[in-house]
């Protein structure tokens, strides 16, 4: 209920959905000859919508999301756990599990790979449910590893997990207290090692996956690539208030 109930409200508040609802209101008022406020609600719509298209702005909403964890570099060989979170993959069988997986997907499960490698005797856990897909996340996730030279036994799977609120509570159940590494999107960092902290876990940040630019190389023209940033780090900043409500009402494990 937790999950519906966090979609529909972000589904709302996201900056696209935001222009959307502005732009129907606005036809609504031209149709119903309410040209003044017509004029001021279509002109508001698409003022946003350049706003949210626009490198300096969609780069300054990412930046401190992705500047609160450093890379992680020097990989401490003695921990045994590395947890890759799912983010999207598209079951067909007629091309790779590489190529199914989304562009994050596949650049979390690398560094995890990476990251895995290095330890002397590790499990790699990887994360997340199928959602409308027929296949889970997690064993797209798993077929990719396995085809890069990592032992079947050596991966561990979560596959009934909906979001970040689930994966930290179904990973307790496999690392206890134990130390482990973390690794997800840059920008989702934050969200994540904030859950996971509710819970009582003990999890080092390893992001990957960085969006922001150098502002030296910003585009001039509003474009789709800064507007997906801009719904990224809005689904962030709602994602960590939404945190902060569950650990208000301690909607999280003890």
């Amino acid at each position: 209920m937790l999950f519906s109930l966090k979609k529909f409200i972000s589904f709302f508040l996201m900056p696209l959905s935001i222009s959307m609802i502005l732009f129907l209101v606005g036809l609504y008022f031209l149709f119903s000859k309410s040209y003044k406020k017509a004029k001021l609600f279509l002109s508001v719509s698409f003022l946003w919508l350049f706003l949210i298209s626009y490198s300096p702005f969609s780069n300054a909403l990412i930046k401190p999301l992705e500047n609160e964890y450093k890379a992680y570099l020097d990989v401490d060989s003695s921990i045994e756990y590395v947890l890759v979170l799912g983010s999207g993959h598209n079951t067909n069988k007629e091309i790779s599990p590489h190529s199914q997986l989304s562009s994050s997907a596949l650049m979390r499960l690398t560094e995890g790979i990476r990251i895995f490698k290095k330890l002397d005797n590790g499990k790699l856990i990887v994360s997340g449910y199928g959602g409308d897909d027929e296949t889970p996340h997690a064993i797209i996730s798993k077929e990719v590893a396995v085809s890069m030279g990592i032992d079947e036994k050596n991966i561990l799977t979560q596959e009934e997990v909906k979001d970040t609120f689930e994966e930290a509570q179904y990973v307790k159940k496999i690392v206890g207290d134990k130390t482990f590494i973390l690794v997800t999107s840059a920008y989702h960092m934050p969200r994540a090692m904030k859950l996971f902290k509710q819970n009582g876990l003990n999890a080092i940040a390893a992001p990957t996956d960085f969006l922001q630019e150098n502002p030296s190389v910003y585009t001039r023209e509003p474009n789709a690539i800064e507007l997906r940033k801009t719904q990224v780090a809005m689904h962030e900043y709602i994602g960590i208030l939404w945190a902060s409500i569950l650990e208000k009402y301690r909607f999280y494990v003890n």
